[in-house]
């Protein structure tokens, strides 16, 4: 597994087509000690609007560096990358920011952030600035929060996202539309 807990990856453009496709998420645990009411679902509009994953809880205490984020990506065929930071330490990288920004009604501007309700909405894994290279495949991804001092677990939500670099764009140009 590599950790990414300090400094920013570098990624290069891709400038080939490239199919994500999310589903399947869903919480695995939540504990009613620091978070309540969590709800998450993946879904679509329709057939050819890509699946988005929602999310919604209550935070109980404030989270800042007492609580850690985690990402694991674990390939089907097996095969771990993880991300790991601290609350306040994950809002300061660019990418990660900007990514929070666009999905979630947490304000980036002050950590820690209080008790209160927050939302992700419509949000699009991955995100599409993210700074490490994926391969095609199917990935598990678990999003963890925990205790930073004791690793007592908060909340453990699972998705899977099927990525396929080389599909061709099946998307026809219409008479009129460019």
């Amino acid at each position: 597994m590599l950790y990414l807990d300090q400094g920013e990856v570098k990624s290069q453009t891709n400038t080939q087509t490239e199919d994500f496709h999310q589903e399947r998420a869903k919480l695995k645990y939540a504990n009613p000690k620091y978070i309540a009411d969590v709800v998450v679902f993946t879904g679509r509009k329709s057939r050819h609007d890509p699946y988005l994953t929602n999310m919604t809880g209550t935070l109980l205490m404030p989270y800042g560096n007492n609580v850690t984020f985690a990402t694991t990506l674990t390939l089907k065929s097996g095969g771990d990358f993880r991300i790991e930071s601290k609350v306040c330490e994950t809002i300061k990288y660019k990418w990660m920011n900007e990514f929070m920004s666009s999905f979630t009604n947490l304000s980036l501007k002050k950590c820690p952030f209080p008790a209160a309700r927050y939302t992700y909405i419509n949000m699009e894994l991955p995100p599409k600035n993210i700074p490490l290279p994926i391969a095609d495949g199917d990935y598990w991804i678990k999003f963890e929060l925990y205790l930073t001092s004791t690793k007592e677990p908060i909340l453990e939500i699972d998705t899977l996202l099927h990525f396929d670099k080389t599909k061709k764009n099946s998307k026809k140009n219409k008479k009129g539309k460019h």
